[in-house]
């Protein structure tokens, strides 16, 4: 008889599929949001994957090539699992990241044909900045056209389907109702995204948002409102609160006089100095113009040629026979095959150095990624010259700190260096592993507390989850009706495709969070992708969203 030690243990899989360029180590921030969230409130064991299969230059080679590897990683995964560690994966979710969550997209249209979910219940599915309507810019000047034209050619296959230029039409494909990829998706119990308003120039509001609408152009007359009573943390050194958009509150101004022109708390000073922001974007367009954007877009069109030839010669990847193999050794107790199980952890090694020492591809692919932002954010701001940001009234604003609990630290190891999640590179977390202080009522109450170079993270879950608790009835309702930015005049002229993909994922249930980040690159902030410190608001706004998770699971 098998002793305790030996007992098998149900895992809930968190699959954290990084963009456009990117690396798993985009997605650090989201992994221990998921990691120190969830864990109490979890009947399984949570583990999160960050696939590193398909990184850097790769992502290039398309959607479905990309989404094979993920599931590879994903089943090789599960075999390890089972083998080293007597777990057995009982539940998944899937986090998708820009591009990332195309890719989750397909992959779950390839699983559910597969009947991996007769095995594998589906529980969370998440986008952050996710252009699942494509790409598509919309005003009449050279540029944008010459964009739409331009776009699909560099980045190989994956621009084709990103512009909605591949002869397969895969997004609509993706977006249409019996479809494996929509059959998939339906399954989830719940279904979330999360939209930059403004200040992503890699994917708009509107295909992130999954709607016609582009309320957010004009910035200078709109005020923003956020969610009322939304609870502060503390990231470093600084005092923030969570971005949430209350679409519903929101509203065009008339009258400059009404216009409060208060900035966010936590801006740079680059971002807050009009003087200082212009003077740099006027040397970046200097240098970038003759230098940079030739350079980059050289480079961009010779990996986009190299890629289309390179999926040409490649054999595609014996997804079944592999599911198979998975499905009888782990979950009909057969035995793991060796081969796989030197594969699983070769892999793991792979991500492990990867999340340490990033490549030479690594960094031109970065370089690639800033350049194109930055050309996009000259291109954005001297076609509209937007320098007035209109928000909150101050009052509002302190209002919401006044009401903020005050939670003592408590210090841990740094939360950028690499944790014991880096030693295999699959997080998990046990609920009793979840720090807990007491309030003054004697109720526990989770709070995230870490020191990195005498500066902790101070998140209350207590707060997080009863703000959600008041907020997500709000959140799980799309009625563009109800909110005075969505009107006529903001819609955009979507193509006939655009309109179809909207309507028929608009159909499905939805929790939609509007973001607002105060800051060049807004892109990057949604996930705080290099690093919680980098982006307090942005991970503030992290740990938010994954108390909508917690409300779920505590319900369930």
């Amino acid at each position: 008889m098998e002793n305790k030690h030996e007992a098998e243990e149900n895992v809930h899989l968190f699959v954290l599929i990084h963009g456009l360029w990117g690396s798993p180590n985009h997605l650090q921030t989201v992994e221990k949001a998921v990691v120190n969230s969830l864990a109490e409130v979890s009947e399984e064991r949570i583990v999160t994957l960050k696939p590193s299969s398909f990184r850097f230059w790769k992502t290039y080679d398309g959607i479905p090539r990309c989404a094979s590897k993920v599931i590879a990683d994903l089943f090789y995964e599960i075999e390890t699992l089972k083998k080293n560690h007597k777990s057995k994966v009982s539940k998944i979710s899937i986090v998708g990241y820009s591009l990332g969550g195309l890719i989750s997209r397909y992959m779950i249209g390839v699983l559910y044909e597969l009947g991996f979910f007769d095995e594998v219940q589906p529980v969370f599915f998440t986008t952050f900045a996710t252009p699942h309507i494509g790409v598509r810019f919309f005003k009449k000047g050279l540029f944008d056209k010459t964009a739409n034209i331009v776009g699909r050619y560099l980045f190989g296959s994956t621009g084709l389907e990103l512009f909605l230029g591949d002869s397969a039409h895969l997004l609509e494909e993706m977006a249409t109702p019996g479809s494996r990829y929509f059959e998939g998706l339906k399954m989830f119990e719940m279904r979330l995204l999360l939209a930059n308003i403004k200040n992503d120039r890699s994917v708009a509001f509107f295909t992130s948002y999954i709607t016609e609408y582009s309320p957010f152009d004009q910035m200078d007359s709109i005020n923003i409102n956020y969610l009322k009573d939304l609870p502060s943390s503390k990231v470093g050194s600084a005092t923030v609160w969570p971005k949430f958009v209350d679409l519903r509150q929101s509203h065009r101004i008339t009258d400059a006089k009404s216009r409060s022109g208060n900035k966010q708390e936590a801006t740079s000073f680059i971002r807050s100095n009009k003087l200082v922001r212009w003077t740099l974007l006027l040397s970046a367009t200097v240098v970038l113009l003759p230098v940079y954007i030739p350079l980059i877009i050289s480079l961009s069109l010779y990996v986009s040629g190299y890629s289309m030839v390179k999926i040409r010669c490649l054999s595609p990847l014996d997804l079944s026979g592999h599911w198979e193999a998975v499905k009888e050794a782990v979950f009909h107790g057969g035995t793991i095959d060796s081969k796989h199980a030197e594969q699983g952890e070769s892999r793991r090694q792979e991500r492990l150095h990867l999340a340490r020492h990033e490549s030479f591809k690594g960094d031109t692919s970065n370089l690639t990624e800033n350049v194109m932002e930055n050309m996009l954010l000259a291109e954005d701001k001297l076609a509209n010259d937007q320098t007035k940001l209109v928000e909150e009234n101050e009052e509002d604003e302190n209002e919401e700190g006044n009401n903020t609990e005050n939670v003592d630290d408590r210090d841990s190891e740094d939360e950028d260096n690499n944790d014991s999640a880096n030693d295999t590179d699959t997080a998990t977390s046990k609920q009793e592993e979840s720090p807990l202080l007491s309030d003054k009522d004697g109720q526990r109450k989770s709070v995230f507390s870490s020191l990195f170079k005498k500066k902790p993270l101070v998140i209350s879950t207590a707060e997080n989850d009863k703000a959600i608790e008041e907020h997500l009835a709000q959140l799980k309702s799309y009625v563009p009706e109800e909110y005075p930015l969505f009107s006529e005049d903001v819609k955009l002229p979507v193509l006939d495709t655009q309109k179809r993909m909207i309507d028929n994922l608009n159909s499905l249930d939805w929790v939609k969070i509007a973001v607002y980040h105060d800051s060049f690159n807004a892109h990057d902030g949604i996930v705080a992708r290099r690093g919680a410190k980098t982006n307090p608001k942005g991970t503030c706004t992290i740990y938010l969203w994954a108390s909508i998770l917690r409300q779920h699971l505590k319900d369930r």
